[in-house]
């Protein structure tokens, strides 16, 4: 009788501690900032979620370009070369959207485009009404930069008019 209730213990440590596990949050709000800061001036946090599969933010920045410890393109080519040796890269093109850049680097890194496009869209379900307008209006918007971060699988879109930075972040 001992031998089971000791058992019983065990297993319920061990549910316990799986549902804990499962039920962390994709990314939290602090972390992302502190990543975020390295490679943008961010200003307020305008809206923030993040659950186990996703996580999606959108933040005031105070300049709209890219700091230089994110290396910034404006070559389809360089971007994936320079993701792959460095893991993080931003491209701005003239006279093209974030979503038009992300259909050039598909055509050149097929895989790499995809992982981009997977992440705004699993991000989806962390968008509040106020992210999924600025996705939908950043990822559109001539001249706003496409940047991506491979370890962390963040889409960042920074669209320097509305002085709004987006973040998508799918299952990973």
């Amino acid at each position: 009788m001992i031998g089971v209730a000791a058992h019983m213990r065990n297993a319920m440590s061990m549910l316990v501690l799986m549902a804990l596990v499962s039920a962390c949050a994709r990314d939290e709000e602090a972390a992302q900032r502190d990543r975020l800061e390295q490679w943008f001036s961010l200003g307020e946090t305008v809206e923030f979620k993040a659950e186990r599969d996703c996580a999606a933010g959108v933040y005031q920045v105070k300049s709209g370009r890219v700091k230089a410890a994110m290396p910034l393109t404006d070559n389809v080519g360089e971007m994936g070369r320079v993701l792959a040796a460095r893991g993080v890269v931003a491209m701005a093109r003239a006279g093209q959207s974030p979503d038009q850049s992300m259909v050039a680097l598909a055509n050149f890194d097929r895989a790499v485009g995809m992982q981009m496009r997977r992440a705004g869209l699993e991000a989806r379900a962390c968008m509040g009404e106020i992210t999924e307008s600025a996705f939908r209006h950043a990822i559109v918007t001539t001249g706003a930069t496409l940047a991506y971060e491979k370890e962390s699988g963040a889409l960042m879109l920074l669209e320097p008019r509305s002085g709004l930075l987006v973040v998508a972040m799918g299952a990973g």
